[in-house]
């Protein structure tokens, strides 16, 4: 194995912002927050982490969590409506021959494998979703630990996520067909900017360690 490859989930392998933001709102409204009630209102919760955003809304612990089992139980009933992202499949299946592949996402871990199994995926480690930590620093770091000795990376889709990526200490891979456009992206500095499957398994693929740095 070469390197520890660690992918964000929603924006990055599958095509499922209408769908999350539709039962998130609605999870939301469920437990009487009112705040978040458009797509547009949500993606500015992922200029950093999810949760310490909706935190700075004014929602404690308790309400977050709340509202985070309501979405837990709800987005099940929809995934007939998340959608790969033409040509993840063959990208994750092809990283995976030489790599270690981890899923860190703010979703919820038993989600991911129910997608993925349905999609006949089984190229990963390991799931670390929001009920596990809610800090993808965290989650990073502690799949670091796990792996060590390798060189690590996250792959995101949003400025939060490139932002969580580099305190952990990893290298850092914006996609840019995600939730967050190429400029808000390039805002980040990441390590590396690919915009398509084919760039991101050429980048752990081709090289030893990575590939011409995507700002070039």
């Amino acid at each position: 194995m070469n390197n520890l490859v660690m992918f964000d989930y929603d924006g990055v392998l599958v095509d499922s912002l209408a769908v999350f933001t539709s039962v998130f709102i609605a999870s939301c409204r469920q437990n009487g927050y009112h705040g978040i009630d458009s797509q547009e209102r949500l993606l500015r919760l992922f200029d950093g982490n999810l949760f310490e955003g909706m935190a700075g809304l004014g929602l404690d612990h308790q309400a977050i969590g709340r509202i985070l089992n309501t979405f837990q139980a709800d987005i099940g009933g929809h995934l007939d409506k998340v959608k790969l992202f033409d040509g993840m499949a063959e990208a994750i299946t092809g990283i995976s021959r030489r790599n270690t592949i981890v899923i860190i996402t703010s979703n919820v871990s038993h989600i991911v494998r129910q997608v993925f199994w349905e999609k006949g995926i089984d190229s990963f480690d390991a799931v670390m979703g929001a009920e596990k930590e809610k800090s993808k620093t965290r989650k990073i770091k502690q799949a670091m630990t796990r792996y060590r000795k390798r060189p690590a990376y996250y792959i995101g889709d949003t400025l939060g996520d490139i932002i969580e990526g580099r305190k952990a200490g990893a290298l850092t891979v914006a996609v840019t067909w995600g939730w967050h456009d190429k400029e808000k992206l390039k805002n980040a500095q990441p390590d590396f900017l690919v915009s398509s499957a084919e760039e991101l398994t050429e980048l752990f693929t081709n090289h030893e360690k990575g590939a011409t740095d995507g700002s070039q």
